[in-house]
């Protein structure tokens, strides 16, 4: 009993030391927040604007500083115009790098930006591009320990001009080639250090001058999507910056964004706005844009509850900020899926305006990949599978995944790079359609020698894109065991449990094997940690537990078995979803529904059994035959009456059968084609059957024919009424007589 245990207790720490040794599928990290960003707002404040232009690039930029998704992202706005001569500054920060975590570092990012205005000439009121871009970029390089992408939005409604800036050389006539030849060098260091730029003009702004600041920094922040490579942007007028740039913003960090919503707000009135959050989202920003400081906002989730502005509800936390300016945003963390709706209330003695509301968001996404065989051989198939996992469970929606690219990459020694497209169309190695678990398979080349790495792959708009690697080697002589797990997809209540099987054909010595649950969501855990596999083929039932406190929703997961030196030798993704259980009132509901289709399906049964024993009692096909001799024709003749039951009675009397009812004679069918008949003493006669007849009292013969055997000859004389089918012509074996009895 001690060896055993210390066998067990050295399996246990072999599998634990070689694991964190041996080359395994990677662990998908914690689900975190959206990646941070470092921000800075370059705002034109020269002399050409309006002041409407300059309160429209204050609300764009309290748009950005508001609306930003991460808690550890930063923002800075800069003015710029130009210097033109002592005491001038081109550049003049506004707002210094700060961060967006609390709701008073978002309030203070929007309070500063009320600094931006229009230059006069006394401050230098022309358009210095060069300038602002280097101190953007000296803004960039300050030590990050986040590692932040960096991303510079340049609102502006002119051109270069530098004229009367003596920084640029004496000659007047050279300076903008001067400044220009700046910029050209500001975006190669842009370039090199990752810095996106997304130029805003509007008005009279130069579309080529603007193009170049896109093309010339990072341009590509979010992989292959082409709406986030940096692009120029030149709307009509400052009315559409607002728009313009919310929207480079949500590209520019990989974000999505809604369509805004918009409507007319009268004075002392309330409308509502609805926007919409996508399942995909992991975070989001309800912007609202309500130009009257003194507008109300109030929020509320799809299923109709009203929403904190600080604080947490339904696993949900909520952020509000702006709510004293003329934008509002409400930042959500793990935000609930659909419709929401946003009431704003002007007060009395307001103007009639025009407000908006949109959604900007983003997936933080992680993916998990998996082997159908973890350990293959060279020149066999194998299958990838990855699926898309959010914080709160595996997404199967088909149209949340709409739009998302699902690739794999295979490396390793002994052959180059292998791309893989992996598909959720049901068809080839996909098990089922629209699952949300991708697959593709793959040959191992015949020259692979050893390592195998697998790089799976999530991108698409709106989401955090994820590469997921997989480490592994190809299986070597030594390697004679396979497995296999089975799980199938299950629907459990908290506290509930799924039953799987892990296959194994070993064709070595019995061996120990572990077991382990990766990627879990939720309370859940294996009902065991390791097993034992003999020789041969074997199955070992397992069971997947769910804690009873599981919250509602898909459990994710991969269930993997370990050989004794650590190595992956099978896996299967979880799919369970969680249901609570349904209330009593529904309960019972459904025992009495089930207790009803059980009654009427008994009803139903006794009604044709009830039915099956009238048609076969029912007499009415029978007609009845009074003889004075066997062999002769009848005297008189009756017609079983139809519908009266399994019996029905008549009297013998004159050479006559005369219906009665409940004296004399009784009648009913017995088995087959027998009938039973009892005299009006209650004595049974012999048994009737077609052409048989039988002796009555008082000399008479009583025969019967019956129409189901119609068509089959019946024994006895052929042409006489009661010894067969075919009754005899009246002519020659009886004329009517009065008491004939056909009913």
């Amino acid at each position: 009993m001690h060896v055993t245990s210390s066998l067990s207790a050295l399996f246990a720490l072999a599998v634990t030391a070689s694991a964190a040794l041996l080359p395994t599928p990677a662990r998908a990290p914690e689900p975190s927040a959206v990646k941070p960003v470092r921000v800075v707002i370059l705002v034109d404040e020269s002399g050409s604007l309006t002041e409407p232009d300059v309160a429209r690039e204050r609300a764009a930029s309290q748009l950005i500083a508001l609306s930003e998704l991460s808690p550890q992202s930063q923002v800075a706005v800069v003015g710029f115009g130009s210097s033109n001569g002592p005491g001038q500054s081109a550049v003049d920060i506004v707002c210094p790098l700060t961060g967006v975590e609390t709701a008073q570092d978002r309030e203070s990012l929007s309070r500063c930006v009320d600094k931006l205005h229009r230059r006069d000439s006394a401050e230098g009121g022309d358009t210095d591009h060069a300038a602002a871009v280097e101190q953007a970029l000296d803004i960039m390089n300050k030590p990050d320990d986040q590692q932040r992408a960096k991303i510079v939005f340049l609102l502006t409604d002119g051109v270069l001009d530098v004229r009367n800036s003596p920084q640029y050389g004496a000659d007047p006539q050279a300076r903008n080639r001067n400044a220009q030849a700046q910029i050209d060098r500001s975006l190669k260091d842009a370039e090199k250090a990752r810095v996106q730029i997304w130029p805003l003009g509007f008005g009279a702004a130069d579309k080529s001058g603007l193009d170049a600041f896109a093309a010339g920094g990072w341009r590509q922040p979010c992989g292959d999507q082409a709406s986030a490579t940096p692009r120029a942007r030149v709307v009509a007028s400052s009315a559409d910056v607002v728009r313009s740039l919310l929207e480079a913003f949500a590209y520019a960090r990989c974000a999505g964004i809604e369509q805004p919503v918009t409507d007319s707000l009268d004075a002392g009135a309330t409308v509502d706005l609805h926007v919409n959050i996508p399942i995909i989202a992991t975070d989001g920003s309800i912007v609202v844009v309500k130009r009257d400081k003194r507008i109300q906002v109030t929020y509320f989730d799809p299923d109709g509850n009203q929403v904190p502005k600080q604080g947490e509800q339904n696993d949900s936390t909520f952020q509000a900020a702006g709510e004293a300016g003329p934008v509002e945003s409400l930042r959500i963390r793990n935000p609930v899926p659909g419709r929401w709706r946003v009431q704003l209330k002007s007060p009395a003695g307001a103007d009639r305006q025009e407000v908006s509301a949109t959604v900007v968001w983003q997936g933080a996404l992680r993916a998990s990949i998996s082997l159908s065989n973890p350990r293959p051989r060279p020149g066999e198939q194998v299958t990838v599978r990855l699926r898309l996992q959010t914080r709160t469970g595996t997404i199967t929606d088909p149209a949340a995944l709409e739009g998302l690219r699902f690739t794999a990459r295979m490396s390793g020694a002994g052959f180059q790079e292998l791309p893989l497209d992996l598909r959720d169309a049901g068809d080839g190695t996909d098990r089922a359609a629209n699952d949300g678990e991708y697959s593709g398979r793959i040959a191992i080349p015949a020259s692979a020698t050893g390592a195998l790495s697998f790089l799976g792959k999530v991108s698409g708009p709106g989401v955090a894109g994820d590469e997921r690697p997989y480490e592994t080697r190809i299986a070597g002589p030594a390697d004679r065991l396979r497995a296999q797990v089975q799980l199938d997809s299950a629907t459990v209540e908290p506290g509930g449990e799924v039953a799987g099987t892990v296959r194994v054909t070993n064709d070595a010595e019995p061996a120990q094997l572990g077991l382990r649950l990766l990627d879990a969501q939720g309370p859940v855990s294996l009902s065991a940690q390791r097993l034992t596999a003999p020789a041969g083929t074997s199955a070992h039932g397992i069971r997947l537990r769910v804690g009873a406190d599981a919250p509602q929703g898909q459990v994710g997961g991969l269930i993997q078995v370990l050989d004794a030196a650590g190595q992956v030798v099978a896996e299967e993704f979880v799919d369970v979803d969680v249901q609570p259980p349904a209330p009593l009132w529904q309960r019972l509901l459904l025992i009495l529904l089930a207790i009803v289709l059980v009654m009427a399906a008994i009803l139903g049964f006794l009604l044709v059994r009830r039915r099956a024993r009238l048609r076969v009692a029912d007499p009415s096909e029978l007609t009845f035959y009074l003889y004075e001799r066997p062999g002769e024709p009848y005297i008189s003749k009756m017609q079983a009456p139809l519908g009266e039951g399994p019996e029905f009675t008549f009297e013998i009397g004159n050479g006559r059968l005369t219906r009665t009812f409940g004296t004399g004679y009784t009648a009913r069918r017995g088995g087959g084609q027998t009938v039973l008949v009892r005299d009006p003493s209650g004595r049974e006669l012999d048994p009737l059957r077609p052409g048989r007849p039988v002796a009555l009292p008082g000399g008479l013969f009583l025969g019967v024919d019956d129409a189901r055997a119609k068509g089959a000859e019946q024994p006895g004389h052929p042409g006489q009424p009661g010894y067969g089918a075919r009754e005899p012509h009246p002519s020659r074996t009886h004329r009517p007589m009065p008491g004939d009895d056909l009913l």
